[in-house]
Formats: structure tokens, C-alpha cells, sequence
């Protein structure tokens, strides 16, 4: 019964608690995700506005050195290889001025330049000679806009496998003619994607026609996305983001981790097949999802509770019952004299009632603490020692008391000849009023009789107790005699 009363609250608790923790991780799992879907949009959107507001930063960077002594001079020099010359100071000036940290750029320029009027390159840093006289028009679309509207302008430039993001400004004489132009380009390299992607807070990757440039993911996830990309079903996704529309959210696994993506161009990358991926993982954005796992601590801190709290209870309801049932088997057996002492809220009334059948069965009367006897009748009688009860008759007055001739006769009497008189005087007195006594043998009788003299002599004190029978109302009883 222990086992049955501390398993079954262990078994609802473990279900309450498995259960609740499956809606609740499901739940959570869900929104989570249906929020990371729709924040994805807006991470992509955040990007777009820092390459943005990072590309006017660039551009009125690169006017500013456009009107520098040293830029502006080159187009006063005299002679091709003087001009040259100053182009390539000017250009390594502007390198090192953009390498300052005060501007906001941890790598170098990948490519300054300083380009005549129609479109051509005098010359560029690291090297005089490189890219001289290289046309640049159709290469850099911003640049045709800077020479012919005289104004700074940014955008991406895609120059031998390489994918920059440019500058550039055109360049003044001192009657405000357009003269030429100064260009300044980095290189989208991994730490720019890197550094990007802390701002947004989730991944980013820098794509072209046909792979991906740079990337702020490890090398695992690059590859997996590498073909992911380029591959059904996302392959057409990938192209009509290039083409200058953005994709809506979707979903990749990527070494063995669930991905939610947007694929977008990139502004200001007219005329250059250059988009932007804006990688999220679900598995972080819904890690949040693993408060859920305090449920099954809770669960097993509960079913730890629950087995303790059901071992004490099982304790104290079962060892009262286990008690009643060897009591009660020894009465079965013939103890006349036991009696149930259970105590207890739970059982202490059934404990009482049990016993009263027990003395109803024997014939035996029961005193409770207001010093009243329950006949086998069930009716009360006074057994208070000060006398009867005020109007009660004369044969319902308490135990006899020593000092009662009754008494005081009853204890003259040798016990074997008062056991004898007190069975026949019941047996006759049961035949009187027309009850069968052939179920109440004389040695069984004379057992219990000795058995509840003894709880009375212990109950009052007394040196003995002995039993009159009485008739009262067609009921036989045993009432006993408390001498002192």
C-alpha cells in the first residue's frame, strides 16, 4: 500500500512535469522562431543602412583629401612623369592618412588612385607604374557620375576577383573646373564582414556571380552555404538577389545546424553582380527555449519532495491501520482484553467505534473520559463515583464502589465461584428476554470478562473489578463494580 500511495503522486507529478515542459519548450521554440523570421528582415534592413551611412562616410572622406595641396597639385605639374611623380606622392599620402585609426577603418585602403579627366589612371599607390593609363570609366560606374556632376560619390567596384567598396571624388583647379579624380577602395575582406556582423548581430557574407567573397562565418558553414546557395532551390533566389531583389526569409541546414537567411544586393552596386547574405542561427536565437529545462529540475526536485512528504504520510496512515489489524486479530484470537489505542485524527474515531463493537460483542460496558459506560444496548449510564445522575433510576447509577454492600459482597466472593455465579446469572438473564446463548461458552465468557477487569483495574486504579448483570429495557448488561 506504501509503495501504491508514494507511486502514484511520483507518477502524476513526472506527467505534469513532462508535460508541461513539452508545451512550454514547444511554445517558446516556436515564437522564437517566428520572431527570428521576422527580425531577419530588419537585421537585413540595418545593414543596408550602415553600408549606406559607412559609404557617405567614405565618399566626403575622399573629397576631403580631393581637395588636399597635395591631390590638386598633381594637375599643375608640367610634364607627363612630373605629374606622375606627384600622383603617386598624393596617392601614398591619402593611403597613410586612411590608415589613421582616428578614421574608423582598421585596414588599409586596398587601392588609392588619382584619375585625369577622362577617366584614366596616372597613377596609384605601392607602385608608380601599375595601372597607368588604365581606363576606369566603364569599371567604376560612380566614377563617370563624380567627373561629370563634379560631386563625391561611393559604390562597389569589381576588379580582378576582387570586390571593393570605392570612393570618389572629383577634383577641382582653382577655378572650380573638374580636372580629375581621386579614388579610394576596400577590399570587402573577411574582418569587414566580421566587423559588420557585430553590429547586426548575426552573420554576414558578401556574394558574387558565382561564389561567395567573404564571409564573417567559420570555414564549415561558409562551404555548406557556398553550395547552398548556388544550388537549387536557392540558386534562383541567389540570382534575383544580384539582379537588385531582395529574397524573403528562408531556411538551410548548414553542418549539421538549422539557418534562417536573407539574400539582398547591395546598394549602390549598380552595373556589379554584389549581393549580401544576413545569416542567422536558430539554435541561438531560440536558445532561450532552454529556460524550459528548469521545468524537469523542478519535476525532479518535485518528485523528490513527493516521495519524501508520501513516505511520512504512508507511515502515518498505514503503521495506525497495521497496529488495528494485529489488535484486532488478537481479539479474533481471543484477547478479550485487547482494545485499540490508535490516537490519531485520521483513525482515532474508526479506533473508538471498533472498540465499542468490540465491548457489545463481549457485553462488556465502556467508560469514556466524562465517566460514562456504553452498554451492549449502545444506551449511556452515569458511572461517576459521587453518585447517580440526577433523575436516573436506581439500577443505572455508576460502578459499584467498595463501600457498597453489593461491593463489598461481590468481592467476598472467591473467584471461581464468582465466575461461575456472574455466567450463569447472564446466561439466564440472555434467556429472560428470549436471546440465544449457545455462542457464548462459559470459558470463552470467563476469558474476557478477565480481559476487560483488568483494563478497568488499570483504567481507575482499583484493587478489583468485578461485573453485576443488569436488565434494562429488554437488554442485557454487564455493569461493572470498582472496588478500591
Amino acid at each position: 500500500m506504501r509503495l501504491k500511495l508514494i507511486a502514484g503522486n511520483l507518477v502524476i507529478v513526472l506527467l505534469v512535469g513532462l508535460a508541461s515542459y513539452l508545451v512550454v519548450r514547444t511554445q517558446l521554440r516556436a515564437e522564437l522562431s517566428r520572431q527570428l523570421e521576422d527580425g531577419i528582415g530588419d537585421d537585413s534592413e540595418l545593414f543596408a543602412r550602415s553600408w549606406r551611412a559607412d559609404g557617405a562616410r567614405l565618399g566626403e572622406a575622399v573629397s576631403s583629401r580631393a581637395a588636399s595641396k597635395s591631390v590638386q597639385n598633381v594637375f599643375t605639374a608640367s610634364g607627363e612623369a612630373k605629374r606622375r611623380g606627384r600622383a603617386f606622392a598624393a596617392a601614398q599620402d591619402v593611403s597613410k592618412w586612411f590608415q589613421d585609426p582616428a578614421r574608423g577603418r582598421r585596414d588599409p585602403p586596398h587601392i588609392v588612385a588619382v584619375i585625369d579627366e577622362t577617366g584614366r589612371v596616372i597613377a596609384r599607390d605601392t607602385d608608380r607604374n601599375r595601372m597607368f593609363g588604365e581606363p576606369l570609366l566603364n569599371e567604376v560606374p560612380v566614377l563617370r557620375t563624380a567627373l561629370e556632376r563634379g560631386a563625391s560619390r561611393y559604390g562597389v567596384w569589381h576588379r580582378q576577383n576582387k570586390l571593393l567598396q570605392v570612393g570618389v571624388a572629383a577634383v577641382r583647379n582653382d577655378q572650380g573646373g573638374v580636372v580629375g579624380a581621386l579614388l579610394v577602395g576596400y577590399d570587402l575582406s573577411n574582418g569587414f564582414a566580421q566587423q559588420e556582423a557585430r553590429l547586426i548581430g548575426d552573420d554576414l557574407l558578401f556574394i558574387m556571380a558565382e561564389r561567395i567573397y567573404s564571409t564573417s562565418t567559420n570555414v564549415d558553414v561558409r562551404n555548406a552555404l557556398q553550395e547552398a546557395l548556388y544550388a537549387p532551390p536557392l540558386d534562383n533566389d541567389t540570382k534575383a538577389a544580384l539582379q537588385g531583389k531582395p529574397t524573403l526569409p528562408w531556411a538551410a541546414t548548414l553542418a549539421g545546424e538549422q539557418y534562417v537567411g536573407v539574400t539582398a544586393p547591395l546598394p549602390m552596386a549598380r552595373g556589379v553582380d554584389a549581393g549580401y547574405v544576413v545569416l542567422a542561427h536558430r539554435g541561438r536565437h531560440t536558445a532561450l527555449a532552454g529556460v524550459a529545462t528548469m521545468i524537469l529540475w523542478l519535476t525532479l526536485l518535485g518528485l523528490v519532495g513527493v516521495a519524501i512528504y508520501g513516505f511520512i504520510i504512508s507511515n502515518n496512515i498505514m503503521e495506525p491501520i497495521e497496529q488495528m489489524e494485529d489488535d484486532i486479530l488478537a481479539v479474533i484470537n481471543g484477547r478479550s482484553d485487547v482494545r485499540l489505542e490508535v490516537e490519531t485524527a485520521e483513525l482515532g474515531g474508526l479506533s473508538y467505534r471498533v472498540n465499542q463493537l468490540i465491548n457489545l460483542f463481549t457485553g462488556v460496558a465502556e467508560e469514556d473520559d466524562e465517566g460514562r459506560a456504553v452498554t451492549s444496548s449502545g444506551g449511556w449510564e452515569a458511572v461517576s463515583a459521587s453518585g447517580p445522575d440526577p433523575g436516573s433510576r436506581p439500577s443505572s447509577d455508576g460502578p459499584i464502589q467498595s463501600d457498597d454492600p453489593q461491593a463489598a459482597a461481590l468481592a467476598a466472593l472467591p473467584e471461581s465461584q464468582y465466575y461461575a455465579l456472574l455466567y450463569q446469572d447472564y446466561v439466564a438473564a440472555k434467556q429472560s428476554v428470549g436471546e440465544d446463548v449457545s455462542n457464548v461458552p462459559q470459558e470463552r465468557f470467563i476469558e474476557r470478562i478477565r480481559g476487560n477487569a483488568a483494563h478497568l483495574v488499570n483504567k481507575h486504579g482499583a484493587q478489583m473489578v468485578r461485573f453485576k448483570v443488569e436488565t434494562i429495557g429488554g437488554q442485557v448488561n454487564l455493569k461493572p463494580v470498582v472496588i478500591h
